[in-house]
């Protein structure tokens, strides 16, 4: 199997680019037998300090940690050592800013092994399946929206309250807390078939853009698919527009297309502003 990958990044209309990203190396194939590949994308938080710092931080700490994977330890649980020891170095980084629990980024990573997927977060950054012409959001964002929703069902909490309420978007958990509590993933295989691809994206992207209009941007080279949405989201000229970072990764069978050279494919990290990588097929 290859992995084929795409990215594209905007900042917006804000002054700062507070997302980050990175994938694992993709020609690694002795670590993808066992580690699969590994996309992840961050959104330090615009509300706290350091947002990019944080970010930055993350990316560069689950890459690390995930990279130090062995054949022995399953995807799962290599995934969730690396989220907390992201966690951990951003907590860290706050606290040598003098900002503890002050520096915060939500945190989305998804590996493809195979036919499996395998996924990660915190906060409220997305991971969507695309298979059959479907785009499905596949994790669950950690925002207050939760436990209003829990109130209305048991009655509590009128859904008009709910909907209406002015922290339903807050986020209950992020990256960079002393101990990092509530994390969404799975340790059963979600399944990917040949040629259908995930998507990362920061809510930079979800928040402007409705499924429809995510789906018209869902045509040709999938490559090209992460360019494609964050023009149409800063096409839609949105008042205070966040930083928008999307990531595309499809799965292609070996008899599909092959990359002329070592040199158009290279590991991506950092925060970087309306600049997307670009192969030749």
């Amino acid at each position: 199997m290859r992995y084929l990958h795409g990215d594209a990044q905007h900042i917006g209309s804000r002054g700062q680019q507070q997302d980050s990203f990175g994938f694992s190396d993709p020609l690694g194939e002795a670590f993808q037998a066992h580690g699969g590949f590994l996309a992840v994308v961050c959104d330090g938080m615009g509300g706290m300090e350091h947002g990019d710092i944080a970010s930055q931080t993350a990316v560069r700490a689950v890459l690390e940690a995930y990279g130090r994977k062995t054949p022995e330890e399953s995807i799962p649980q290599a995934l969730e050592r690396s989220v907390h020891q992201a966690n951990e170095r951003v907590y860290a980084a706050a606290q040598s800013l003098g900002v503890a629990e002050g520096a915060g980024t939500t945190l989305v990573a998804a590996v493809l092994h195979g036919t499996s997927l395998y996924y990660i977060s915190v906060g409220d950054s997305a991971l969507f399946h695309l298979s059959k012409g479907r785009l499905r959001m596949v994790n669950r964002p950690h925002v207050y929206a939760n436990l209003l929703e829990q109130a209305v069902a048991s009655g509590s909490l009128s859904r008009e309250a709910a909907a209406n309420h002015p922290d339903r978007e807050a986020l209950t958990s992020f990256i960079g807390v002393q101990t990092l509590k509530e994390v969404d993933r799975n340790t059963e295989a979600w399944p990917v078939r040949d040629g259908e691809t995930i998507l990362l994206a920061t809510d930079g992207l979800f928040k402007t853009l409705d499924p429809v209009e995510m789906l018209s941007c869902l045509t040709g080279d999938p490559r090209s698919w992460p360019a494609a949405l964050v023009k149409r989201t800063l096409d839609k000229h949105a008042e205070m527009q966040d930083n928008v970072t999307v990531l595309a990764v499809t799965l292609q069978s070996a008899a599909g297309t092959i990359f002329d050279s070592a040199s158009q494919l290279r590991q991506t990290v950092g925060s970087r502003r309306g600049f997307w990588l670009r192969w030749r097929s």
